[in-house]
């Protein structure tokens, strides 16, 4: 997978980046729809939320009307996979007259007010983007989201979190989790039974992939089993997500590569 770092926009661009807001009443739903200026297409390198309680907040997103990013997690993971970077290592795409929706429950028990906002290139750096890497022969990479959702009951040992593998293979390069049970929920990785990580708390793994690619990318197979079990060592039930940032196997794919 070749990587352009250091990519310039062009002077046509401009510096927009979308945000709304929806209040959502307590036990209540929402949506928040949100495409490029004008209608034009535009790629998403952050997606930055904001709730007073994003643990209490769950949300799915779904792309250009057919395609879920993700399904059913609290809204804090989300918020930490992009807190801390600068962007995906390359932008997935709201095709123009077409859009990104955001589907949001509100579980807590008073109403919350849910402000998304969204960092990328526009159509004209898409467009330059684009020709950048048509000109090194390599196809942009494309960004896919493992995630899974579990709620456990207090004492939980290894409970599977329900992540399916893709159709495709997919190299997975950062890992995050939330919970509303801080310091108590600890996790452990398995691809194809083999160990990715031995089990560590919910914290540890943010610490690593907080602000950092893995040391080491691994590839999960299509429909290849890719396991992530959580314990709960709290004396209270815990609601847990996972989400995980990869990106599509190219056929070319031999070593990782920046240009």
């Amino acid at each position: 997978m070749k990587i352009v770092k250091n990519f310039i926009p062009p002077t046509e661009s401009t510096p927009f980046n979308p945000a709304k807001a929806i209040e959502i009443p307590a036990g209540g739903n929402g949506h928040i729809m949100m495409n490029g200026m004008g209608g034009e297409s535009f790629g998403v390198r952050k997606i930055l939320p904001y709730a007073p309680d994003m643990n209490t907040i769950f949300v799915s997103a779904r792309l250009n009307e057919d395609l879920y990013l993700f399904r059913d997690l609290q809204l804090s993971v989300v918020h930490r996979l992009f807190q801390h970077i600068d962007g995906l290592l390359a932008p997935f795409i709201i095709q123009k007259s077409n859009s990104l929706v955001f589907e949001l429950t509100n579980t807590h028990k008073a109403a919350q007010t849910v402000n998304i906002q969204l960092i990328g290139y526009d159509h004209y750096s898409l467009t330059k983007l684009i020709n950048i890497y048509s000109d090194i022969g390599s196809p942009m990479p494309q960004p896919r989201f493992l995630y899974g959702q579990a709620t456990l009951a207090p004492g939980a040992v290894n409970i599977d979190m329900g992540v399916k593998a893709k159709s495709i293979d997919v190299e997975a390069r950062r890992l995050t989790m939330s919970s509303n049970r801080p310091g108590d929920i600890t996790a452990s990785l398995k691809v194809y039974n083999t160990t990715i990580r031995n089990e560590v708390y919910l914290e540890q793994i943010n610490d690593e992939f907080g602000q950092f690619y893995a040391n080491v990318p691994f590839i999960i197979g299509s429909n290849m089993p890719f396991q992530v079990y959580a314990s709960n060592k709290g004396a209270q039930q815990a609601s847990v997500s996972f989400l995980c940032e990869s990106y599509v196997v190219q056929k070319s794919d031999v070593n990782p590569l920046e240009v």
